[in-house]
């Protein structure tokens, strides 16, 4: 009987992490002055890994205010942690993370390198979330 319970718990278990959603991954490229893609196109209500790779010569920063106030985990290379929201990741030459959360919201939001004059360069995009 114990065996047969245990066996139950283990099917239970597959069986949630089968029907979770699986993120969709978008690779953000940050170089001098500019973000690829540009544009990220998302779908609300399913969850989202946006892996972010600074490929340039300089600091860059990731900065969106649609994450502000949106639940989201963050992971680096020696980070890993969930928070209420996100105001801006910073990323040295060579550096990665990735921001992982759900969309809540449909529209078109902006999001930019805050770093003093890289905005002003072209250093922006846009979130669309259907």
């Amino acid at each position: 009987m114990a065996c047969s319970l245990a066996l139950g718990a283990v099917l239970l278990a597959a069986s949630a992490r089968a029907q979770a959603p699986v993120p969709m991954v978008v690779r953000v490229s940050m170089q001098e002055f500019t973000f690829q893609p540009a544009t990220i196109h998302l779908t609300d209500g399913r969850p989202v890994r946006l892996v972010l790779v600074n490929q340039g010569q300089i600091a860059h920063q990731f900065e969106a205010s649609y994450l502000h106030a949106l639940p989201v985990r963050v992971v680096g290379d020696a980070l890993s942690a969930d928070a209420p929201g996100l105001d801006v990741i910073r990323l040295n030459p060579g550096g990665t993370a990735r921001v992982e959360f759900v969309p809540r919201r449909r529209g078109r939001f902006v999001f930019a390198c805050t770093l003093e004059g890289h905005k002003e360069a072209g250093m922006l995009g846009r979130l669309e979330v259907r």
